[in-house]
């Protein structure tokens, strides 16, 4: 074989990337069938701005019942198909509150669906939590309704129509951070990567320790295939919080910038935060690097471990043979 162990893995590696991310689709098609590399992740916000922590999260959808807990930072987070999915939070003593997710199955790899589910005072209509929440402070009633609308037709998948109302929002109250950081969400769903990291810069910009705005730079510049651009971002979000997501694609980049040694703690650190399929990538990346190392019993285990977390890839015939050769060699 001409090309060295290493060289052919990575090969396959961007075949899978590219698969999964050609551009965004009709989002309302059935669930697909390579597995759930996705994640949700969502954050449980009191009537008062705290966060609601050690709060059970119901997810129903594609994948059946599920459950989640939120944190002490009011935050929870699981892997997913695509598809869609109701996601509810109950608080005793105030209404249970439900947000839909719906997931395309041509998203990228390892792509996180974020919400925030703003729990209510009983009677509260939910077009007020805007207006009570200290996270939205001095913005502008006009502005919250058009915020409240776009984030309506976002969770309804008409990301067009909801970044033409981010764009009146911010037009009407330009430190709005929130909505250029969901107007960045939505510019991602149209695949217009260039506008979604102008938005994700202008969030920081208003708000320097928006770490979800700080991974989103990262993660677009990652889409983008500025990959030691994306390492850099995602290095730094990670001196301030430590995000699976942030590992998992830190890792990814080093690998093909050629760094492999620096990329194996961080992929390690992915799966140990959570071994699900959201962080099957891992497990082939690791195995990359372990080829290139001529590790062939560990290079074997782990393209073995992604293929038991996606059994359905694309490509899984042909890592499967791949398998079979290593074995032969460890």
């Amino acid at each position: 074989m001409k090309k060295s162990a290493f060289t052919f893995f990575i090969v396959l590696a961007a075949a899978v990337l590219t698969a999964f991310g050609q551009g965004i689709g009709d989002r309302n098609r059935p669930a697909d069938s390579n597995g759930g590399i996705y994640s949700i992740q969502g954050r449980v916000l009191l009537p008062d701005g705290k966060p609601a922590a050690g709060i059970k999260i119901a997810i129903s959808g594609t994948d059946g019942n599920t459950s989640a807990t939120t944190d002490r930072d009011g935050v929870f987070q699981t892997s997913a198909h695509s598809g869609n999915y109701v996601v509810s939070a109950t608080v005793e003593g105030y209404p249970t509150e439900n947000e839909s997710i719906a997931i395309d199955r041509d998203s990228p790899p390892s792509q996180v669906y974020s919400i925030v589910l703003y729990i209510r005072n009983p009677g509260q209509r939910k077009g007020d939590i805007y207006s009570n929440n200290p996270l939205f402070k001095d913005v502008p009633k006009t502005a919250l309704d058009k915020f409240r609308k776009a984030e309506d037709k976002l969770h309804a998948n008409d990301a067009k129509g909801a970044i033409s109302l981010f764009d009146e929002a911010v037009a009407e109250y330009p430190n709005f951070a929130a909505a250029f950081y969901e107007r960045g969400s939505a510019y991602i769903k149209t695949n217009d990567l260039d506008k979604a990291l102008e938005s994700f810069v202008k969030a920081i910009q208003i708000k320097p320790d928006y770490i979800e705005a700080k991974y989103s730079v990262g993660y677009t510049q990652f889409l983008k295939k500025n990959y030691e651009v994306a390492s850099a971002v995602f290095d730094d979000v990670l001196k301030e919080k430590d995000m699976p997501e942030a590992q998992l694609n830190l890792g990814i980049s080093l690998v093909y910038i050629k760094n492999p040694d620096a990329a194996v703690p961080h992929l390690k650190k992915a799966i140990a935060a959570r071994d699900d399929e959201s962080m099957a990538l891992a497990h082939r990346f690791l195995g990359a690097v372990y080829m290139q190392k001529k590790q062939n019993g560990e290079a074997a285990a782990e393209l073995e471990k992604y293929l038991k977390l996606v059994p359905k890839a694309p490509d899984a015939e042909k890592l499967r043979t791949t398998i079979s050769d290593l074995r032969k060699t460890s």
